[in-house]
């Protein structure tokens, strides 16, 4: 495996970066090519980019048969839509490295964490927005082939009307003075009521007592894709907080035993699955 780190250049930023774990083709594994591509997009609110959600991520889908990257984008007091930006890039640049870094350019989803998969639905629903067009950048390069979203903020009502601490970074970003102003903010303000028939096939999951990013954003999206007649399949676990990653020892953090949620481990399993009916000759373990 080669670890490979591309910088990120934008037409408002330099600081992002795109960590790529590339495993290389051997004859020993035939077949293997040009594998499918993942790209995690961490969350952190828009305050910090989390370590919990992103290298350990990154390897258990890369064990399964995935090119895997990680988007280290910009965050606060970087304002929005800068990391959309750079989002429309790492997938740019994924795709346009698809055989140096041996993938499937038809095969790259993305996989979104809170306010990463904030990100995460906003790159797959506003791909095709004029500003991003004019940014040089097209809705086919840009958009992922299948989007995941792990507890994610879709809804900025429906964060509104949580009892979230007011001290949370994302709670303060929102509040920020004129950022309702800049580039798309109503837009990905509801980003459910952005959903298309060209919004990729979705995997959501999320758990019902989460304090922080209410279950009503994941239901929101998953009925504006329906609505859409959009593919997807919601997990919604009955246990469980905020920010539970792969909800195992690998990613406990300083809640200790409460990042333990054995009820939670399954999604990555279920979006396994869900990601061979996708891409059926992928390869891809379960």
């Amino acid at each position: 495996m080669e670890i490979v780190t591309h910088k990120l250049s934008t037409s408002l930023s330099q600081t992002a970066t795109l960590t790529g774990y590339i495993q290389t083709p051997t004859e020993e594994i035939p077949g293997k090519e040009h594998r499918p591509a993942i790209l995690i997009m961490p969350g952190g609110g828009y305050t910090m980019v989390s370590a919990r959600e992103a290298e350990p991520v990154a390897l258990a889908f890369a064990s399964h048969g995935f090119q895997a990257f990680i988007l280290h984008y910009s965050v606060l007091p970087v304002m929005w839509p800068v990391p959309l930006l750079e989002a429309a890039e790492a997938m740019h640049q994924i795709r346009a490295h698809a055989d140096a870094w041996f993938l499937d350019p038809d095969q790259v989803a993305t996989l979104g964490f809170s306010a990463g998969g904030h990100l995460a639905a906003a790159i797959s629903t506003l791909a095709d927005s004029s500003f991003l067009t004019e940014q040089g950048y097209k809705a086919a390069d840009v958009r992922p082939n299948a989007l995941m979203l792990g507890y994610a903020l879709v809804s900025f009502a429906a964060m509104a009307a949580s009892r979230v601490n007011s001290d949370d970074g994302l709670t303060s970003a929102l509040r920020t003075k004129g950022i309702d102003k800049l580039p798309l903010f109503k837009e990905a303000s509801e980003l459910e009521k952005q959903v298309t028939n060209a919004t990729p096939p979705t995997f959501l999951w999320a758990t019902a007592p989460d304090q922080v990013v209410p279950v009503q954003n994941s239901l929101a999206f998953a009925e504006a894709l329906n609505a859409a007649k959009v593919p997807f399949s919601l997990h919604i676990f009955p246990q469980g907080h905020h920010g539970l990653s792969l909800a195992n020892a690998l990613t406990r953090g300083r809640s200790g035993d409460q990042d333990l949620e054995p009820s939670v481990t399954p999604w990555l399993s279920l979006s396994l699955q869900w990601l061979q009916l996708l891409f059926p000759d992928a390869g891809i373990t379960a």
